[in-house]
């Protein structure tokens, strides 16, 4: 197909670690050109097979395409077979992956208040740590819970090394990005081999909320991504690009059911300890894997 694109970036993780952010700043560098869409989900959509002429054209004006670097950010990549393979399958040469990961623990506080804010959690933080019973990720989830997996980073990344190399991988930290932003941000142009910058704005994004109404946001959700039947039916009376004006509108109205940025309470030392205990092995893999000491983490040294 004429309008097949292959963006050379991607960031595909972890979840709740700073990729917003991330993605945000490497969008000021005049030579990078992140998606306008920060999560497409495209390359491990399960209809990827299926893609049209048209469904590769709307992929490729989410960049600009001229740019020497173009990526996106669909955090969902880290943890999903289908991406690595349609990227297999698809690419002759490797693209860049950069991860921005964060202590594991805080990561799994984050993730689990971020689903609370959204309504999708009705259990207790603790109670969830107790009995949690780790099980495999399901591909294609619609708001997965998977709180403890999503943050056994050696295991994921591992598979990006052995499919893609590790000289075309590249680790930061979210505490890092936090107290040494431009050095950090920079870093990731060193290894992208575009010029540094000599400062850098002040970027925090995609901040836990609580919503009013969550019935009806997830309600707006899913029909402005045509997952509820009667915005499918609608494709046989309505032209596509009337569908797409629709489902843009309802997307937009989503920020409107979101309070304010809420703090959440921190977590007792008894479940921190848990935690610690539950990731102690996969932190000492990804110590070793970059040979870095992610001192940053103060609960693994």
């Amino acid at each position: 197909m004429k309008s097949k694109f292959f963006p050379n970036l991607f960031i595909p993780g972890a979840a709740k670690s700073g990729t917003t952010t991330l993605h945000e700043l490497l969008n000021l560098h005049p030579d990078i050109s992140m998606s306008r869409l920060k999560e497409p989900v495209f390359w491990n959509n399960k209809k990827f097979e299926k893609y049209k002429e048209e469904d590769w054209l709307k992929y490729k004006k989410l960049f600009i395409e001229k740019s020497k670097i173009c990526g996106e950010s669909t955090t969902s990549y880290m943890y999903y077979k289908s991406f690595i393979e349609n990227i297999n399958n698809n690419y002759k040469k490797s693209p860049k992956f950069i991860f921005i990961l964060r202590n594991p623990i805080d990561r799994y506080i984050s993730h689990f208040w971020w689903m609370k804010g959204l309504g999708l959690e009705s259990n207790n933080i603790q109670d969830i740590i107790t009995r949690e019973n780790h099980t495999d990720i399901i591909e294609y989830d619609y708001y997965p819970k998977h709180y403890f997996q999503f943050g056994l980073y050696s295991k994921w990344i591992q598979h990006f090394i052995d499919n893609f190399g590790i000289e075309n991988i590249k680790v930061i930290t979210l505490e890092n990005l936090i107290s040494n932003r431009l050095n950090t941000v920079n870093s990731c142009f060193d290894f992208l081999e575009i010029k540094q910058l000599e400062s850098i704005a002040e970027i925090s994004s995609n901040k836990t909320t609580k919503i009013k109404y969550p019935w009806l946001y997830h309600f707006i959700r899913k029909s402005s991504i045509g997952k509820m039947n009667y915005t499918k039916i609608g494709k046989y009376f309505l032209s596509k690009t009337l569908i797409d004006r629709i489902k843009n509108k309802m997307k937009n109205t989503i920020d409107n059911w979101s309070t304010k940025n809420f703090k959440y309470k921190p977590l007792e030392v008894e479940y921190r300890n848990h935690l610690k205990q539950a990731y102690s092995k996969d932190v000492k893999k990804i110590k070793d894997i970059f040979n870095y000491p992610f001192h940053e983490w103060k609960d693994f040294n």
